[in-house]
């Protein structure tokens, strides 16, 4: 009964930028929700696992070029967080809940996903650390849903047909969060 716009905003932190600043500055909308995929890289996180970002490590150079140099954390809004842990909990998923890693390479030949899962990061995706900052900078409420379609530590991937037609839960998440 409340109306939700969903969009998408292109593969990567640019391109997301792009579409993130026109929502917030133009539209004003309070709540974003980044719903997508990652790959994991912790053994106990499995594929089909939902990740919940509580803050986004980035390789991106927005951030460096944003803040001249200086380093900014980028994490989620508290309550959307907590919300979609609970909503989560109510429909019986078991989220996992931590920091992913906002990549600029899809194809990442140096292998740099082992230095942050040394320090704990869950998965590698492509947004949420621009979509946080952004959220910040403009004083809005931002969260990243994620859920595992690939194995980077264990190898695995999930087809492209099952994240299509099965990867519905960050979705559930996702809506019930940002409309409670």
């Amino acid at each position: 009964g409340k109306r939700v716009s969903v969009q998408g905003t292109g593969m990567g932190q640019p391109s997301l930028s792009i579409y993130v600043n026109e929502l917030f500055q133009f539209y004003n909308v309070q709540k974003a929700v980044r719903v997508g995929t990652c790959g994991a890289v912790q053994k106990d996180i499995a594929l089909r696992d939902v990740i919940l970002a509580e803050g986004a490590c980035s390789d991106s150079g927005l951030n460096t070029m944003r803040f001249n140099g200086l380093h900014f954390a980028p994490v989620a809004d508290f309550e959307l967080l907590t919300k979609a842990y609970s909503v989560a909990e109510k429909i019986g998923i078991k989220p996992n809940v931590g920091l992913c890693v906002s990549s600029d390479m899809f194809y990442d030949p140096t292998e740099n996903w082992k230095l942050w899962a040394e320090y704990g990061v869950m998965g590698v995706e492509m947004e949420a650390a621009e979509l946080y900052t952004l959220a910040a900078k403009f004083k809005r409420k931002a969260l990243a849903v994620l859920t595992v379609s690939d194995h980077i530590l264990l190898g695995g991937e999930t087809s492209a047909e099952e994240r299509q037609v099965t990867f519905t839960n960050m979705m559930k998440i996702a809506l019930e969060a940002v409309t409670a």
